[in-house]
């Protein structure tokens, strides 16, 4: 068997692995999780919006009871543009679980990937399957359902790889950045501070060896970090300017602040405690592994050299297994400090560090580090598996046994333990098809309160508001009060000029009536009256438009979303950096080839 049919068979392994630890869901039916109601929701609006022309949706008109909010605008594109799609080819009940089953895939193939560089190919499949089956990959699968930070683990393996390779490379670093930041926000902040403390370790330990490797390494990481924001400059650029227009600190509510989330917390919310229970033992069970293994290797390697030494013979160990000897001797207790300091930030005398770094505070909940840590114990647990199988020499497994053992293992802890233990119940409202009925009837949904516009209550929104109705002041509510529904557009339709367009023809019954439309305002609304452009709007506590009719009679009101600029700045800025990524890319992919036929 070529070494290509055997990877080929491992890739196929893993697949089947992620099928497996999927099985549950696909007989049983999905797992209503934690956040399956907005992930569902977010999926529905983008599907919506495309068929109706908006190929980079920003507003999502269904949310806050049809007023709408720009969550598009504010959530990573690419876990709700892969929901959106996967509706667009597969029946909705099965949308969930393919979703599920196509991350863990992929979160198996980038660890083989990482685990590959550093073992032979029958332990990297042992751990692509652990990884994408291990506890805090299926608590995220199907306790709390959050799809997009479950894609973002698959990307956590590819941010070690780049941090770790024996000559680092700037563009594989900057890939790994940007695809966190498109996919889920925390994670993403996770990665920022992984690139810190591993890839600080690692430079300090060449500072020891060599300065002038150390002043290449922490170039190319800096570098790496800054182009992989470039690349996601379409959406980080008008993320970081319009985040003043909304209200992001709601999102730090009391159950979801880092200071009611440390190890095995009490809140005195059942529900709550349980999640916290959960997410500390997997906690402390792979921040274990991850120091029992890595403290194994390093005794076992040095029981290796001894035996070299002692047998004075060059044929006892390959060049191969000396350099990733020498590589893993180098990494390893970087990565045991790095799982020392996520144990020390999931407990309360970490206190400070929450409050006062950048951004971690809106990573909510401490055991979101555990996506990074989940990928570093694997880690370590493959290098030591492959230590010892060193040490046994020609009696080690052989792939298909490992690959054997990797299915049996997402196996048992689909069925047993994600299955048994994670997987939650759906209330008779929280279904797929109750959900889908709701939103193709037009009922849409709740508001998230981190994306709510600045001066809007929630409180005060009213939800089986009409599109729009006239009022005798700015603060009217519908008829049967106050108003006169008017019939108006909910939805982009092809008739519209512009899909984002929303256009109502009126006709007031006097002079000083109000134009009330079911859209909040936001950057990027404008509002036409007879065809001119009106910014002095008047003040609605719940957040809606009220457009001033001056004088009675017909007259023609418009909302028009446009594109703002940083919007079109980012877009350009992404443009470039993914121009910069791709010239990187090439020229390593022609250099490398040279390189290897000189030595």
């Amino acid at each position: 068997m070529t070494a290509r049919t055997q990877r080929l068979i491992q890739y196929l392994v893993i697949a089947l692995a992620a099928l497996v630890a999927v099985l549950p869901l696909a007989i049983y039916g999905y797992s209503c999780g934690h956040d399956f109601d907005f992930h569902l929701r977010s999926w529905m609006e983008a599907s919506a919006q495309w068929h109706h022309g908006i190929l980079k949706p920003i507003w999502a008109f269904h949310a806050a009871w049809n007023a709408g909010e720009p969550r598009l605008l504010f959530y990573p594109p690419l876990s709700w543009m892969t929901g959106a799609l996967l509706t667009s080819v597969l029946p909705w009940v099965s949308v969930s679980t393919t979703f599920t089953w196509l991350v863990l895939c992929l979160s198996g193939l980038t660890m083989h990937r990482l685990v590959r560089r550093w073992t032979t190919g029958g332990v990297a499949t042992l751990a692509a399957c652990v990884y994408l089956a291990n506890p805090y990959m299926l608590f995220c699968a199907y306790e709390r359902t959050a799809y997009a930070e479950l894609m973002a683990a698959a990307w956590m393996p590819l941010l070690l790889a780049a941090l770790l390779r024996p000559r680092v490379s700037l563009w594989r670093v900057a890939v790994a950045i940007a695809l966190l930041w498109l996919t889920n926000a925390p994670a993403a902040v996770v990665g920022c501070y992984t690139l810190l403390l591993v890839g600080g370790g690692r430079l300090i330990l060449l500072w020891r060896r060599n300065r002038v490797a150390a002043r290449y390494y922490a170039g190319v990481l800096t570098g790496g970090f800054a182009l992989g924001l470039l690349t996601d400059a379409f959406y980080l650029v008008p993320m970081a300017i319009e985040r003043k227009y909304v209200q992001l600190n709601l999102a730090i509510v009391p159950n979801a602040r880092p200071d009611a989330n440390y190890l095995f917390s009490h809140t005195g919310d059942e529900f709550h405690d349980g999640v916290l229970m959960h997410s500390s033992l997997i906690g402390i069970g792979l921040v274990a592994l991850a120091v029992v293994c890595g403290c194994s290797w390093l005794m076992l390697r040095k029981h290796r050299v001894e035996s070299y030494h002692s047998m004075q013979s060059r044929d006892t160990i390959t060049l191969m297994e000396r350099g990733r000897s020498d590589a893993a001797a180098i990494a390893i207790p970087v990565l045991v400090v790095f799982s020392v300091i996520v144990m020390f930030l999931l407990t309360k005398f970490s206190w400070p560090i929450w409050h006062f770094a950048p951004e971690l505070v809106f990573l909510q909940f401490p055991w979101r580090f555990l996506a990074m840590q989940a990928a570093v114990s694997i880690l370590l647990l493959a290098l030591c598996v492959e230590r010892l199988g060193e040490l046994r020499g020609a009696s080690r497994l052989p792939w298909p046994a490992l690959a054997g053992a990797g299915l049996c293992i997402a196996a048992l802890a689909g069925f047993l333990g994600a299955n048994q233990g994670f997987r939650q119940g759906c209330d008779d409202e929280e279904g797929l098809t109750p959900q889908r009925m709701a939103f193709a009837h037009g009922d849409g949904f709740e508001q998230t309160d981190e994306y709510t516009p600045v001066g809007a209550n929630n409180e005060a929104l009213e939800i089986q508001l009409p599109a729009a109705w006239i009022a005798s002041s700015a603060r009217g509510v519908p008829e049967g009060k106050n108003g006169i529904p008017v019939k108006g557009t909910l939805l982009p339709r092809e008739s519209v000029p512009h899909p984002d367009d929303l256009i109502f023809s009126v006709t007031a019954p006097g002079p000083a009536e109000f134009l009330v439309i079911r859209m909040r305002r936001f950057q990027g609304w404008h509002v036409l009256r007879d065809g001119k452009e009106i910014t002095d709007l008047p003040y609605r506590s719940d957040g809606l438009t009220a457009v001033p009719l001056p004088t009675a009679g017909p007259h023609t009101v418009e909302l028009r979303y446009r594109r703002t600029a940083d919007q079109w700045l980012g877009g350009l800025l992404s443009l470039l950096g993914f121009g910069c990524v791709a010239g990187l890319a090439r020229r390593e992919s022609k250099y490398m080839p040279r390189r290897a036929t000189s030595t």
